[in-house]
């Protein structure tokens, strides 16, 4: 029954290449909020260990 479920929602693409895909190019803009995170480490992948999102601030604290 699950798998009725799932089938009805998947699709498949209409049309199938092997072109690679064209990115738009970036558009860069000045941050007006900062995320406040505390983490215990980083990992040798440059990761967050036991990361723990506090909130957002207007300005940085750096």
């Amino acid at each position: 029954m699950l798998d009725q479920k799932v089938a009805r929602y998947s699709c498949e693409p209409e049309v199938k290449t092997n072109q690679a895909i064209r990115k738009p190019k970036a558009t860069w803009d000045e941050p007006k909020f900062f995320a406040d995170v505390e983490y215990r480490d980083i990992t040798s992948e440059g990761l967050l260990r036991a990361s723990s999102f506090k909130g957002l601030s207007r300005k940085d604290q750096s």
